[in-house]
């Protein structure tokens, strides 16, 4: 584990783990911090006889506990990907869960896709288990009211993590076992998709339609709640199930119409053997190091270096000047609205989207990015 407090492109980079960065977004720092506040009033009424001073670092230690449960859960995921042979190379925290990138691999089945999904709520039920456990244990209120809290929060986390719609853990884990199950990829991701729908009325139901059945209004942090909690299930399914006009567009797409192709050079190249691949049609150049990329070099960014006035291309190697490539820059999903999404992902980072098919590099598409 390496320390950083590296920011980039709205988040922070808080350290890494195995050389994967474990980042957090700001937006979802802020959001949590804000429903962290709303708590503030229970934890205050469950320490009754208590200061504001111990309520606000009692609620300091269950918004911290809830951090690292996050993280935990992410980690399960890339722990149980890395044991069956796909390396996790970015951990993204959000406010109920989160999301681990792997790396490419040739040798995946679907039903390493389900038990790689659950292993996220697993960790949380596993933590709420042992945290409810250890209650008996505490002597100190305070103590007591936050890690009852952290208990409950990770047994919501598991809970609501392992609902089977897109894009949460168990809509992953139902999309990959109905396609293990069948062979149909995409009827699993429909399936899953469909579960989102109606995890989203099942939210809905619960914390709009009841109140208001019952003759009681809802308040307005609870319709905020519901709105945020469900807007990413809805979006997420009604793509997937290709509604609309835009995103019956993005279920068409294949990434392979558009590819340039791709050259392959070792770190120790000369610079102008570089641009001898360039010039004979390559889109893009990737560096390696043995089996690890290094980064990548194209025609823009050698122009740029010719402008800054390199000494002799014979005596640079592209392994001193080429640009990283960022984790979002690479997909393996290459038709239809993942694939779409991929792209608007990487737009964001790189000038270049590489494509992985079978484990191997098969070619690059421009992102449109500057």
């Amino acid at each position: 584990m390496t320390a950083s407090t590296a920011r980039r492109s709205g988040s922070w980079t808080l350290f890494t783990i195995g050389g994967a960065p474990v980042v957090v977004a700001q937006t979802s720092l802020l959001l949590g911090l804000l429903i962290a506040g709303s708590w503030y009033p229970v934890v205050a009424a469950a320490l009754d006889g208590y200061g504001p001073a111990t309520a606000l670092g009692t609620l300091a230690v269950v918004v911290l506990a809830l951090t690292v449960s996050i993280l935990a859960h992410e980690l399960a995921h890339g722990a149980v990907g890395a044991l069956l042979g796909r390396r996790p190379v970015r951990y993204e925290l959000h406010l109920w869960g989160g999301r681990t990138t792997f790396g490419p691999t040739s040798r995946w089945r679907p039903w390493k896709d389900v038990l790689t999904s659950l292993a996220g709520p697993a960790a949380n039920l596993v933590l709420g288990v042992i945290g409810t456990g250890t209650l008996g244990r505490v002597s100190s209120e305070p103590l007591f009211v936050a890690l009852f809290m952290a208990s409950w929060l990770n047994f919501a986390l598991a809970a609501f993590n392992a609902l089977p719609g897109l894009p949460l853990d168990g809509g992953h884990a139902l999309s990959a076992l109905v396609e293990q199950l069948s062979g149909r990829r995409r009827l699993g991701q429909k399936v899953a998709a469909v579960g989102g729908l109606l995890v989203v009325a099942g939210l809905a139901w619960r914390w709009i339609l009841v109140p208001l059945v019952t003759g009681r209004q809802p308040d307005a942090f609870t319709l905020f709640l519901a709105v945020i909690v469900s807007w990413p299930i809805a979006t997420t399914s009604w793509q997937v199930l290709g509604l609309g006009r835009g995103t019956r567009a993005a279920a068409r797409l294949d990434l392979r119409n558009l590819t340039r192709p791709v050259a392959v050079a070792s770190a120790e190249t000369p610079l102008v053997a570089a641009r001898d691949q360039l010039d004979a049609g390559a889109g893009l150049v990737l560096v390696t190091d043995g089996a690890r990329i290094l980064g990548t070099l194209d025609a823009p960014a050698l122009a740029e270096l010719e402008r800054s006035g390199l000494p002799d291309a014979n005596a640079v190697t592209v392994g001193q000047v080429c640009t990283v490539l960022p984790a979002a820059a690479v997909t393996t999903q290459v038709t239809g609205q993942p694939a779409a999404d991929a792209l608007a992902r990487a737009r964001g980072v790189s000038r270049w989207l590489v494509l992985v098919e079978d484990g191997r590099v098969t070619g690059a598409v421009p992102t449109g990015a500057r």
